[in-house]
């Protein structure tokens, strides 16, 4: 995998980016904006992380146009918003080696049965980032906690370009290759349909979010609104930083339960406290937010099971509304989520 194209240079695609140039990758990076274009070829690609500070010279592109003589490609990141992906696939694909060039997506959401449909099931491997990433500038990222990559093929298959990919992200972070990706996105949009979804909601970090136990109290119900839904449509959890059942809370789970539940979630707020929500930087810069990829998505499946999820339900609309402007972001927002519950 010598061809790497790398599109939307954002929080989390901008310290993948810096590792792999500094790994001698070469990635053609697109970043579908002007500025952090800019700011890149002027600056290099200038990342902060747990371990060290990074200043790393490398060319940026705007858009597909100008790197469709540098192709083809082996292979696509697809990094920008799950929004955008769809428009970006298209644009991306005649640029891709005819039988073996593909799509590696990373987005929060579940985006791989729409991307799929567009390109078909062997030109997709799916990545989870298990870390986070900000953007604090055009051009300058920090990435803000430690954590692997699980990636695989969504038939549970392997493969030898997968075997590529892992040597290829391996110097960003640990990699874990699973024979269940499908699992693990369940598993990983199970945390995002909380931490993301509050977060946008709110207008705070996870740490501060947690340290209110109202908000422990519904992500604990958000999350396993998710879980039920992934097991009325027949997939096993997949482990990804814990074990997916750890923050699952069953609706007759008694006292003791409920104390026990309620401490691991501030152990998350602990650990992760820096966190920002992807989709509250979405909504702070004017963008929509990947709400129909992430609690949305739920919603979907759920329906098609026969269940029903109110708090996720509750979150779609209560994002919309903040997208269109109708409310502003921030903790009095809570108050309707919570009215649910009750």
């Amino acid at each position: 995998m010598e061809r790497i194209l790398i599109e939307g240079i954002g929080g989390i695609g901008g310290v993948i980016a810096a590792r792999l140039v500094r790994a001698e990758y070469q990635p053609v990076l697109v970043t579908h904006n002007d500025e952090i274009t800019a700011a890149i070829n002027t600056h290099g690609l200038r990342v902060t992380t747990p371990r060290d500070v990074m200043v790393v010279p490398t060319r940026a592109y705007t858009s597909i146009e100008e790197v469709a003589s540098l192709g083809p490609f082996d292979a696509a990141f697809l990094m920008m918003k799950a929004t955008s992906l769809l428009d970006a696939a298209r644009e991306t694909k005649p640029l891709l080696q005819p039988e073996t060039g593909f799509f590696v997506t990373f987005q929060n959401g579940i985006v791989q049965d729409a991307l799929v449909e567009l390109v078909g099931a062997g030109r997709v491997l799916s990545a989870i980032v298990g870390w986070g990433g900000t953007m604090q500038g055009a051009g300058i990222y920090q990435q803000t906690s430690e954590g692997t990559f699980h990636i695989g093929e969504l038939d549970g298959g392997t493969s030898e370009r997968l075997d590529l990919l892992k040597v290829a992200l391996s110097n960003v972070c640990p990699v874990v290759v699973t024979r269940n990706i499908r699992g693990a996105l369940w598993t990983k949009l199970a945390i995002n349909c909380t931490i993301t979804t509050l977060g946008a909601l709110t207008g705070a970090t996870l740490g501060e979010m947690l340290k209110e136990k109202r908000v422990r109290r519904a992500f604990l119900a958000i999350y396993s609104e998710v879980v039920n839904t992934a097991w009325a449509q027949g997939i096993k959890l997949e482990k990804v930083a814990a074990n997916p059942k750890l923050l699952y809370l069953k609706p007759n789970a008694g006292r003791l339960t409920r104390y026990l539940k309620d401490k691991l979630v501030c152990q998350v707020g602990k650990r992760y406290g820096q966190l920002k929500s992807s989709s509250l930087q979405s909504l702070e810069r004017g963008r929509p937010t990947e709400i129909d990829f992430l609690n949305g998505y739920v919603v979907h499946k759920a329906e098609e099971a026969g269940l029903k999820v109110p708090l996720n339900t509750t979150l779609v609309r209560l994002i919309k509304e903040l997208e269109s402007q109708k409310r502003q972001i921030g903790p009095d927002n809570l108050a309707e989520l919570l009215a649910v519950m009750r």
